[in-house]
């Protein structure tokens, strides 16, 4: 039987200098605290890039992202690097504005150094492209870019996002997998979205969705596969679990979050449910915090 589990908040992971580091295997760099991988940005100075917004050229489009780099960055030590989707009706303003899903306060809070971004959406009627891979380029330009001029840690890059946000982020995670360390969905959806052949190799993935969500809805059509359910099934399929199991659902106020059996220790396939809508924002009963948001960085900070 599939049980509930908590999460425990993890220490500062150690940083080492870029001058000691050797090439890693993708394995290799995706082992639990392994060491960390620099990019070719190490040891670079920061110059006139630093935290703000920027504009830049990808897949023949004029594109936006804000960067928020920390005010104690290190050249000489790889940074983790968080990107923040923004939804329907937000943009890369509002992910600034709620400290890219309470993320940032949680770094600040542990004194963990990351770079934050917030790439805003082109829209072709949706915030995020719908009908070409334009978004995916946008992505993987600015990847290159961040790698070049910043000392990123290339095993420790994540992806989160809400709604339209948690959709782009799931695209993302069919085909990003050698890029990214793990993604966090807020009611992510499989239709409706521009979705990549998916490379079935393994991704840490969490997700939640609220059981009386009408927007991004659990189960959308099961004949087609469709919804969140089937967004937590695809990556436990890819992450090697044979026989998929029920996915237990809220049926109290209290949340019930499910890490999944099967899966290797480095690749988790976690999933939150609660009684609820359309939402990033969720507490328990007789608590204030964003169990969301924690169970995020908790879960970003295995790695």
């Amino acid at each position: 039987m599939i049980k509930p589990i908590s999460f425990a908040v993890i220490a500062l992971a150690l940083f080492t200098s870029c001058s000691t580091l050797t090439s890693s295997s993708v394995d290799a760099a995706h082992r639990l605290k392994n060491t960390p991988v620099p990019s070719a940005g190490c040891g670079k100075e920061l110059g006139d890039f630093k935290s703000g917004t920027y504009t830049m050229t990808s897949a023949g489009l004029t594109r936006k992202y804000t960067i928020d780099i920390p005010a104690d960055y290190d050249k000489n030590k790889p940074c983790r690097l968080i990107f923040a989707m923004h939804m329907m009706g937000g943009s890369m303003k509002t992910m600034v504005e709620n400290n890219f899903y309470g993320l940032k306060t949680c770094a600040e809070r542990d004194h963990v150094p990351v770079i934050f971004v917030a790439p805003q959406g082109y829209t072709d009627g949706m915030p995020w492209r719908g009908r070409d891979n334009k978004d995916h380029v946008f992505f993987g330009d600015m990847l290159a870019l961040f790698k070049d001029r910043l000392n990123v840690d290339t095993s420790r890059i994540f992806c989160c996002g809400f709604s339209f946000g948690a959709m782009f982020t799931y695209s993302l995670s069919l085909e990003y997998q050698k890029d990214l360390r793990a993604v966090a969905c807020y009611a992510p959806a499989n239709w409706n979205i521009y979705l990549p052949a998916d490379k079935h190799e393994r991704l840490a993935f969490y997700s939640t969705t609220g059981t009386q969500d009408g927007t991004c809805v659990y189960v959308h059509s099961d004949e087609r596969k469709q919804g969140g359910k089937y967004c937590v099934l695809t990556h436990l399929e890819d992450n090697g679990v044979t026989q998929l199991p029920e996915i237990p659902v809220a049926t109290t106020p209290t949340h019930v979050t499910t890490e999944f059996k099967g899966c290797p220790k480095e690749y988790p396939v976690v999933f939150g449910s609660f009684v609820g809508g359309h939402t990033d924002y969720m507490t328990d009963p007789g608590s204030h915090d964003n169990w969301i948001s924690k169970e995020t960085w908790d879960f970003f900070m295995r790695f």
